[in-house]
């Protein structure tokens, strides 16, 4: 027989071992395989676990390239300095290259499906950017057209915008690919105001 004194302690003692800090999610143990014995005068069943394959390896994927920069390549983006209604750009690129110069352009889905130029217009003032709308991408077809310049010529890029009244800053670039090169084709920032 127990006495109260001996009963005491024990559960004295288990309540010790209870607020022992338990953790609150047992490791996890993967599933054996479960394969039962054979009944006498059967052949064993094979097995239905499905082989564990291996996870593929991602390609490491590489760092983005920066288009390149052509030597002898020149832009300039013409604007009225002063419109009312939408706004028509025309950006020309100059070649000073001995031979002509492909570029393929394809449309931008940032940039409402446009071939080219592209454009950031940022509000004189408050900085704000009006264009492209942050947000606003467009799922556009990827058709590619493909413009070249002469011997030491030129090739234009003509493009439409409506913005609201104000004096914006315009920041215009073609962004094409000449043979396997992406390249990037900058122009100087022009001012406009629209009416």
């Amino acid at each position: 027989m127990f006495s109260a004194s001996w009963l005491l302690l024990t559960v004295l003692a288990l309540a010790g071992v209870a607020g022992a800090s338990v953790p609150t999610t047992p490791p996890e143990i993967p599933p054996l395989p479960l394969e039962l014995p054979p009944v006498q005068g059967q052949p064993p069943e094979p097995t239905t676990q499905a082989p564990v394959a291996p996870r593929p390896s991602s390609p490491a994927q590489p760092a983005p390239v920066a288009p390149a920069v052509l030597p002898g390549v020149s832009a300039t983006l013409f604007v009225p300095r002063t419109v009312t209604g939408a706004l028509t750009l025309t950006f020309t690129v100059r070649s000073a290259r001995p031979a002509p110069v492909v570029f393929g352009v394809r449309r931008d889905n940032d940039q409402n499906c446009a071939f080219a130029p592209l454009l950031r217009v940022v509000e004189v003032g408050t900085q704000r950017v009006v264009y492209p709308v942050a947000g606003q991408r467009r799922l556009c077809t990827q058709e590619i057209v493909t413009k070249s310049t002469a011997v030491s010529g030129n090739v234009s890029f003509t493009r439409t915008l409506t913005l609201p009244a104000g004096e914006y800053m315009l920041e215009s670039w073609l962004s094409a690919r000449v043979g396997n090169a992406a390249v990037r084709v900058p122009a100087r920032p022009v001012r406009v105001t629209v009416r």
